[in-house]
C-alpha cells in the first residue's frame, strides 16, 4: 500500500529539541528513522533516548557523518531529512558538521525536503549581529547556501525563544530557576519577544514537511498569546506568586561591558540576549513572502498561552522551609542527592514506588542544565518533594537533612563524567550537625573500595576517595549502608564489555585473558530498588549489601556466547593478555584510564567475585527474596538472564530467522533495517 506520508530520518533525534521533532513526527503518523551515530561512544543517557524512541515505533538507523557511503545509504530510505544538531555553545556546538549532510543529501538525490537546524532567531535578518554571537547566524547562513547552491528542496523554523530557557527565570542569564528577590531587567523591559513551547517547536516542524506552502521558505512560529515584554513576564509571575520582586534596570551599554570577563559560551548568550531585549529582532520585521507563519498555516494545533512556569514557590521547598507533618506515616522520609543521575534517577523511582516520603536535592548549581531541571520537575509530578539546597550552604544543607530520616547519596564517582565524590564530607558535616539521620547511604554503587586496596593508579583514586568518606561517616558515628552493585548492565553487556562502545561489535570481541573470569552484571532499575529495600532494615546497619543475583555472574565468555545465540552471528575473538591491555594507557586520557584499571580488577582480577562476603555484609537477593528478577520471567531461556542485558543489543543489530521467537522471549519489537 503507497505511504501516504514522507518517510522521516531526524539528525541529533537525541537532543533537546531533536527529541520533541522524534516525538512529533511519530504522533503524525510518519515512518520515523533516527540516525544513530557511533560517536555517541559511552553515553548511555543519549543510547537510552534511542532505544525509548525505538519502543515508540522509531527505526534506528545507524551511520556516521564521517562515513559518506553509510550516510548517504541511511538517507535513501527516506523522504525527508530533519537535523536538529545542536548550535548551543553552553552544550556541543557541531552546526557546521551539517554540510556532510547537504553533501550526502545531494549524492543521495532522492530527498524532497531538507530542514536543517536553525530553531531560533532567523540569521538572515542578523548580518549586523555582535560579535561573538554572530558566530552562530553566520554558520546557520553557511549551511544555507550549501544547500541552496546544491538545489535541496528546503525548509527553514525559526522558532524564537524555547520557553523553558527563558520563562521559568524571567529571563536571566545564569539559571533556570525563579528569581527570590530581585529580577534584572534588560532596559526598560518593554522589548517584546515570542516565547514558545518547545513541544510545539516540534508539532509545527513536522507540519511544514509536506506542506508545499512552505517548500523553500522560512516558516515562524509566532503564537500571539506568548508575544510578551519582559515586564509582561515578571508581572505574570508576581501574579502567581503573590510576591513583588526588585526591578534592577540595565542599560544597554552596561550589559555589554559585563562581557568582557565571562567565558566564551556566555559571551555569545550575551549578544543573543542583547538583540533579543534591546533590539527586539524576533518581532522588528514583516515576515514577508518569502516566510510564513505557523500558527495561521495550522490553526487545528490547540493555541494558547502555553510557555510553562515549570519552578513556582508551590512546588518547591526551601531547604529553610518548616516541615510538613506527615499523617501516620510508618516510612522513613528519603533524600536523594544526586537524584537527576544515572543510579540516582532509579533511587527516586524505587522511593517512590515503595511508598516513602520522598524528597530530592535541588542544587543550585544545576544552573542551565535543562535536562537536569525537567528529570526533577518529572519527579515532582510523582509526587516527590524538592528542598532547594547547596552543598556549599552548609546552614540550608542542615536544614534540608533536618526533614528527612534517611539521606541517599548517588552523586556521580565517574570519571567520563562529573566526579564529585568529595563533595560527599559537605554532606557529612551537614548529618553530622543535623544529628536527626538514621541512616545514611554514601554513593558507592559499584566495587567495594576497602577490597580495593591494592588496585592500580589511577584508577584507585575512585576507591580511595570513597574510603576516605566511609572513615568520616564512621568517625562521625553515622549510621550507615554501603552498596556494592557491581556491573551496571547497560554499560558491561550490550558491548560484551568493550571499553569504548555501548553498542554490539559486528565482527571481531576483544576478550578479557582467557575469558573465564567470573562477575556479576546488574539490571540498574534493581540497584535503586535494593538500595531503597535497604534502607529501613536492621540487618543493614552499618553492613556492606553486595547485590549478587546468581544468575547473572557470568564469564566474558558466557556473556559472548548468549550474545551469538541470540543474534545467530559468530564473533571473531581476540584474547588479549594482561600486559599487552594495561599497555596503551599511557597514551590515554585520564578517564580511560581510570576505566582501563577498573576493567583489569573486574576481568583479569575476578575483583567481584574473588571473596566471600563475611560477618560485615550481606548479600540483597538473598535479603530480599520476594524480588522476583526479570530473569525468572524468561524460564525459556537456556541461562535466564535479566532482559536489560541484552535489550540495548537490539537495536537492529539481529540478522536471525527467528526474529519471532526472539521479540517472546525478550520483549523487544526488532527490525534488520541496517543489516
Amino acid at each position: 500500500m503507497a505511504m501516504e506520508k514522507s518517510r522521516v530520518l531526524i539528525v541529533g533525534g537525541t537532543g533537546y529539541i531533536g527529541r520533541r521533532i522524534v516525538a512529533a513526527s511519530l504522533a503524525e503518523g510518519h515512518p520515523t528513522f533516527v540516525l544513530l551515530r557511533p560517536e555517541i561512544g559511552l553515553d548511555i543517557d543519549k543510547l537510552q533516548i534511542l532505544m525509548a524512541f525505538k519502543a515508540q515505533g522509531a527505526r534506528l538507523l545507524e551511520a556516521s557523518l564521517d562515513d559518506r557511503e553509510g550516510l548517504v545509504a541511511a538517507i535513501r530510505q527516506v523522504d525527508v531529512v530533519v537535523s536538529a544538531m545542536s548550535g548551543v555553545h553552553l552544550r556541543s556546538h557541531n552546526l557546521m558538521l551539517q554540510l556532510k549532510i547537504v553533501e550526502a543529501i545531494k549524492q543521495a538525490g532522492n530527498v524532497k525536503r531538507f530542514l536543517p537546524s536553525e530553531f531560533g532567531a532567523d540569521p538572515a535578518r542578523l548580518g549586523d549581529a555582535l560579535e561573538p554571537g554572530r558566530v552562530t547566524f553566520d554558520e546557520k547562513m553557511a549551511i544555507r547556501r550549501a544547500i541552496e547552491e546544491a538545489n535541496i528542496p528546503h525548509t527553514y523554523v525559526s522558532s524564537n525563544c524555547f520557553a523553558a530557557y527563558f520563562c521559568p527565570n524571567l529571563c536571566q542569564l545564569k539559571s533556570l530557576l525563579p528569581p527570590k528577590e530581585r529580577v534584572d531587567v534588560y532596559g526598560n523591559g518593554n522589548v517584546k519577544a515570542f516565547f514558545v513551547d518547545e513541544d510545539d517547536i516540534g508539532t509545527y516542524t513536522v507540519k511544514s514537511i509536506d506542506d508545499p506552502r512552505t517548500l523553500n521558505k522560512t516558516i515562524y512560529i509566532r503564537p500571539q498569546d506568548n508575544c510578551l515584554t519582559q515586564n509582561e513576564l515578571i508581572a505574570k509571575w508576581e501574579e502567581l506568586t503573590g510576591k513583588s520582586l526588585e526591578k534592577v534596570h540595565i542599560p544597554g551599554v552596561e550589559f555589554l561591558a559585563a562581557m568582557k570577563d565571562l567565558n566564551f559560551a556566555i559571551q555569545v548568550a550575551v549578544t543573543h540576549y542583547y538583540h533579543i531585549f534591546y533590539d527586539g529582532c524576533l518581532t522588528n520585521f514583516d515576515i514577508g513572502e518569502h516566510g510564513a507563519e505557523a500558527t495561521m498555516l495550522y490553526p487545528e494545533v490547540p493555541r494558547g498561552l502555553k510557555y510553562r512556569y515549570p519552578v513556582s514557590n508551590s512546588n518547591v521547598q526551601s531547604s529553610h522551609s518548616a516541615q510538613q507533618p506527615y499523617m501516620a506515616m510508618e516510612k522513613s522520609r528519603v533524600l536523594i542527592v544526586g537524584g537527576t543521575g544515572y543510579i540516582g534517577r532509579r533511587i527516586v523511582a524505587a522511593s517512590l514506588a515503595e511508598g516513602h516520603p520522598t524528597f530530592v536535592l535541588l542544587r543550585p548549581e544545576i544552573g542551565l542544565d535543562i535536562d537536569k531541571l525537567q528529570i526533577l520537575l518529572a519527579f515532582k509530578a510523582q509526587g516527590a518533594r524538592l528542598l532547594e539546597a547547596s552543598l556549599h550552604d552548609h546552614e540550608g544543607l542542615v536544614a534540608a537533612v533536618r526533614q528527612v530520616d534517611v539521606v541517599v547519596s548517588a552523586m556521580s564517582g565517574v570519571h567520563l563524567r562529573s566526579h564529585n565524590l568529595l563533595l560527599q564530607l559537605k554532606l557529612v558535616e551537614a548529618i553530622k550537625e543535623a544529628g536527626n539521620v538514621k541512616r545514611f547511604l554514601p554513593s558507592e554503587f559499584g566495587m567495594d573500595p576497602s577490597r580495593m586496596g591494592n588496585a592500580l593508579k589511577p584508577g584507585r583514586v575512585t576507591f580511595d576517595e570513597k574510603m576516605e568518606i566511609r572513615r568520616a561517616i564512621e568517625d562521625a558515628k553515622i549510621p550507615h549502608t554501603y552498596v556494592s552493585s557491581n556491573c551496571f548492565a547497560a554499560y558491561f553487556c550490550p558491548n560484551l564489555s568493550q571499553l569504548t562502545s555501548l553498542l554490539p561489535p559486528k565482527e571481531r570481541v576483544n576478550v578479557y585473558g582467557d575469558g573465564n573470569v567470573k562477575a556479576f552484571f546488574v539490571d540498574e532499575d534493581d540497584v535503586g530498588t535494593y538500595t531503597i529495600k535497604s534502607i529501613d532494615d536492621p540487618r543493614t546497619l552499618n553492613k556492606t549489601i553486595y547485590i549478587r543475583p546468581q544468575d547473572n555472574c557470568l564469564t566474558h565468555n558466557e556473556l559472548i556466547a548468549m550474545w551469538e545465540k541470540l543474534s545467530g552471528k559468530s564473533l571473531m575473538k581476540f584474547h588479549i593478555p594482561a600486559e599487552e591491555f594495561l599497555a596503551p594507557m599511557k597514551d590515554m586520557q585520564f578517564a580511560f584510564q581510570v576505566g582501563i584499571t577498573h576493567f583489569y580488577h573486574i576481568f583479569y582480577e575476578g575483583c567481584l567475585t574473588n571473596f566471600d562476603i563475611g560477618d560485615n555484609g550481606a548479600e540483597a537477593t538473598m535479603l530480599y527474596p520476594e524480588l522476583a528478577l526479570l530473569s525468572q520471567i524468561l524460564s525459556r531461556c537456556e541461562n535466564s538472564i535479566t532482559p536489560c542485558l541484552f535489550e540495548f543489543m537490539l537495536i537492529g543489530y539481529v540478522e536471525s530467522s527467528n526474529e519471532i521467537e526472539l521479540i517472546i522471549m525478550f520483549m523487544f519489537t526488532l527490525d534488520c533495517e541496517h543489516y
